[in-house]
């Protein structure tokens, strides 16, 4: 939340500066991104808890 609203550079800044200047693209291509790296991490998690409770 917090590279929403105070950041300078990043993805959340991404989306707010397209969203101010009415860019959809800018914003769509943020949410997506945002959602890729979400989906990696989580079956980066999923697959080191398999490893682990074994």
């Amino acid at each position: 939340m917090g590279e929403f609203l105070v950041s300078k550079e990043g993805i959340g800044y991404l989306i707010m500066y397209g969203s101010q200047v009415f860019n959809l693209n800018l914003v769509i291509a943020g949410i997506f991104i945002l959602c890729v790296v979400a989906a990696i991490m989580y079956y980066c998690i999923l697959y080191l808890e398999k490893r682990l409770s074994r």
